[in-house]
């Protein structure tokens, strides 16, 4: 452990400087005030160096003495099977050459084993003069720490039991997840993998003694030195710090989900604390194995990264709780797919792995070796230990094949007659697409003549054929429509730079700039009519009931009018944005002004129209409300550009500092036009309110205000709901499920606030004759419009615009129009695999493969004509 500990302090420290910056012995001994022998025989692996003394040298190769502290304490703590007890109270032990590992880290320039010269012993922790002074201070600082460490023994304890049950629950959503993963690789039968290990080549020592590496030695490729450890758990063990290496199908996936599977089980297996005082440490206790995938990964920090990766794969995890167990030194992360980070983000990625390592006791990444530059990536992440997987032997193949040699008699015999087909076989992934295509079928695939490359796509045909052909859930009516929704979704993911669809998080990005103009429009078209058809019934019902005396033929104009001057406003803005070529819609010039300049001959077509053809009279109370309530709904729509009002509702919480989008780069632009548009919503709220109050129930004069400031107060209360994302959703299309579920539910408790609090204050303010009737005509109107208003904001425009983008996405041919039922059929035709409420293909290759245009890809997998 001593020597490990030494060799990361040489790797991450000292090969960090510049050559001309790294110091020699006697350099480092001078800054760290100790003797060259001492600091020589810590970094030749010879002698376990004390706390003070390392973190002496620590601090003159410029580390933090804060982060490698809690790495002595560990390495302390894993020297020995010992029993526990704390290195601070009696110091570190003394040194024990028996019990130092033979193994020994880089040395330092002047690091000479034959060179060595007395020296003083190194001082100790502390002087002991420190404890002689102030007895009676730390005689009442220890009563004072033992009485507040027993008032708060009970809040610990309960805290203590409640994180232990938060973390047993992690794991075992972990142990469950890593489970089903295995399940599929053994479906049918395990083949044992092959692990070498990678070791750097030896190097000439020269220079009077001291151990340099030419370039052409750092350039050397490391050797392959096979492992004689079945699993990769055993390979784990010795060094806690492990890069998983192949090439793809190799089955690293499900190596490292082994890995994760076990460390869970040990985890759960392994209590947070020893029964007796006297039980030995276990490395494992309390550690917190977890297992992700790092093609989200886009640039963030990785305690960031970290917390909303596993928010949102595991339920009941916060972040805060994941930041607990990175400062406790618990978490152990089971990296997959470092080669799926998008390019621009590989580096960054990599330096931030290396940081974490520091704050966790182990880790474990994967990562392809197809390509010159993802070997080069893994290994700038300076591993202790470098793994790589290894094709199946021939006699692996033969015993995968003997396990259902019946059904696979035509591939064994087309594999001992062409012997070229070896390389092929040597894959489980391939093994495994082999067998589930040519069960009880004949393999005339696997004899045709070919490179790998074009046999392997044979395959690949011929797996996604038979499939097709599978009776569940039912026959195929249409492969050809089925493939090209394939290959769209193979596309759209791989030029996404993701392998999993979640059908709830389909927006704007999955369409073209031209095919957004739709799904931007229809919302807020949709919302207009819902909003301007209210009061058009409403009056509807209240002329024959004798409440107004007015024209509803007028009204109704009026609102259709208005709708329609909705959706043109709106396309001509979409199309103003089209032709600056996108970007922040606000800051661009004239985003505002030239749309309604190109808007204005429809404006003067629709009054004409009002004026000389339906001869509306524009002065009637009835045309004044739907005025009102355009004006209402125009504004609130303009207030919504301030929130994501597209984006799924699947959680609301209310709160006092509501976030916003900050649409303009200015700050004083911002709260000026925020400040403006709050103002005249709240002026077009008055009128409306005020207006139709005083037809319905003139007296008293101040009902108006009062209903006013009651519905003002309301209205200001409802915009403090903030909605947010959930980062688990257990069941596809669970976000447009929650929005639906949100809307209706905000929308009804505003009609019933906002109804219910005008039918009382009206009626109390007016008792006696129709009034009450009269109230509940004004209370449904302002009720229903503030419900309707409400409705939409609150996950109505996300679950319009979300079915748009479907709609869009199926009339271009990419997707069915009941994507949820294809989906299914697909996964159980094994086409795709399912993982909570995401689809995916079965390997990255498969999706690849059929990341082709259906012109080139139908040929191939459909049989031809008769």
């Amino acid at each position: 452990m001593w020597a490990q500990l030494m060799r990361r302090v040489h790797d991450e420290l000292y090969e960090a400087r510049e050559p001309a910056d790294r110091p020699t012995v006697t350099a480092l001994a001078r800054a760290a005030n100790l003797s060259p022998p001492y600091v020589s025989e810590s970094f030749s692996g010879k002698r376990r160096p004390r706390l003070a003394p390392f973190l002496s040298m620590v601090t003159a190769l410029g580390g933090d003495p804060r982060e490698w502290e809690p790495r002595w304490h560990r390495a302390w703590a894993e020297q020995d099977p010992a029993p526990c007890e704390d290195p601070a109270a009696g110091g570190a032990p003394a040194p024990d050459r028996a019990a130092v590992p033979s193994a020994r880290p880089a040395a330092l320039p002047g690091v000479d084993d034959d060179d060595r010269a007395p020296a003083p012993a190194p001082p100790g922790d502390a002087p002991a003069a420190a404890l002689r002074r102030y007895p009676v201070r730390r005689l009442l600082r220890a009563v004072a720490a033992w009485l507040l460490a027993v008032l708060a023994w009970p809040a610990r304890s309960r805290r203590d039991a409640y994180a232990a049950q938060l973390r047993r629950r992690l794991v075992k959503q972990v142990r469950d997840r890593t489970a089903v993963e295995l399940g599929r690789a053994e479906a049918h039968h395990y083949l044992t993998p092959r692990f070498a290990i990678l070791t750097a080549p030896e190097h000439d020592r020269s220079h009077a003694g001291r151990a340099r590496r030419s370039r052409r030695a750092r350039r050397a490729e490391p050797v392959a030195v096979p492992a004689q450890a079945a699993t990769l758990r055993a390979l784990y063990e010795d060094t806690d710090d492990l890069v998983l290496l192949g090439r793809p199908g190799m089955g690293k996936t499900t190596q490292l989900a082994a890995l994760a599977h076990r460390l869970a089980v040990e985890a759960l297996d392994t209590p947070d604390t020893p029964d007796a005082p006297d039980a030995p440490c276990d490395r494992s206790a309390g550690h917190v194995p977890v297992y992700l995938r790092l093609d989200t990964y886009r640039g963030e920090p990785v305690e960031e990264w970290l917390a909303a990766a596993m928010a949102q794969q595991y339920r009941g995890v916060s972040g805060i709780l994941v930041r607990t167990w990175l400062q406790e030194h618990r978490l152990v992360p089971v990296l997959d797919g470092l080669d799926e980070v998008p390019e621009p983000e590989r580096s960054r990625c990599v330096a931030e792995l290396r940081r974490l390592r520091r704050s966790c006791p182990g880790m474990a990444v994967g990562c392809r070796t197809d390509e010159a530059d993802l070997r080069r990536l893994a290994q700038d992440l300076r591993a202790l230990r470098y793994v790589e997987v290894l094709p199946p032997s021939r006699r692996d193949v033969q015993d995968f094949l003997a396990a259902d040699r019946g059904a696979l008699a035509d591939v064994h015999a087309a594999l001992e007659g062409d012997p070229d087909l070896w390389p092929l076989f040597q894959s489980p992934m391939m093994l495994n697409f082999i067998r589930l295509t040519y069960r009880y079928r004949p393999a005339d695939d696997l004899r045709a003549p070919g490179s790998l490359a074009e046999r392997r796509g044979r395959i690949l045909d011929a797996y996604t054929r038979e499939c097709l052909r599978r009776e569940r859930p039912r026959p195929d009516a249409d492969p050809e429509r089925t493939l090209t929704w394939l290959a769209s979704l193979a596309r759209m993911l791989t030029a996404r730079k993701e392998h999993v669809l979640y059908l709830d998080r389909l927006d704007l990005t999955w369409l073209t700039p031209a095919e957004q103009v739709l799904p931007r429009i229809v919302p807020n078209v949709v919302m207009a009519v819902a909003a301007l058809g209210l009061p058009v019934v409403w009056l509807a019902a209240a002329v024959p009931a004798g409440m107004l005396d007015t024209s509803v033929r007028d009204a109704a104009a009026l609102a259709a009018a208005m709708a329609v001057n909705v959706a043109a406003q709106a396309y001509q803005s979409e199309k103003h944005h089209l032709a600056r070529g996108g970007g922040p819609r606000v800051e661009q010039r004239g985003a505002v002004a030239a749309p309604m300049a190109a808007n204005a001959p429809a404006m003067v077509l629709i009054l004409c129209w009002l004026v000389f053809v339906v001869e509306a009279d524009l002065t009637a109370p009835g045309c004044w409300i739907v005025g009102l309530a355009y004006a209402w709904v125009a504004l609130t729509q303009l207030e919504a550009s301030f929130t994501p009002v597209f984006q799924p509702v699947e959680q609301m919480r209310w709160t006092w500092f509501r976030q916003e989008l900050m649409i303009y780069s200015s700050p004083l632009k911002y709260h000026l036009a925020r400040g403006l548009l709050s103002g005249l919503v709240s002026v077009a709220l008055i009128c409306l309110l005020g207006y139709v109050v005083l037809l319905l129930c003139p007296q008293p004069a101040w009902i108006a205000p009062a209903a006013a400031v009651f519905l003002g107060f309301l209205y200001a209360f409802g915009n403090q709901f903030e909605p947010s994302l959930q980062d688990r959703r257990p069941r596809p299309n669970e976000g447009v499920r929650r929005s639906v579920r949100f809307c209706l539910v905000h929308g009804l408790a505003g009609l019933a606030a906002a109804g219910l609090g005008l039918l009382a204050l009206i009626t109390a303010a007016a008792p006696g004759g129709d009034s009450l009737r009269r109230a509940a005509f004004a209370a449904a109107l302002l009720g229903g419009q503030f419900a309707v208003i409400r409705g939409f904001r609150f996950g109505g425009l996300a679950v319009v615009h979300h079915w748009t983008v479907r709609a869009v996405l199926a009339q271009r041919g990419r997707t069915p129009y009941r994507y949820r039922r294809f989906l299914d059929a697909a996964e159980q035709r094994v086409l795709l695999h399912r993982t909570d409420s995401g689809y995916f293909f079965p390997h990255r290759l498969l999706q690849l493969h059929l990341d082709a245009a259906p012109e080139d890809l139908l040929p191939r997998l459909l049989p031809p004509p008769p």
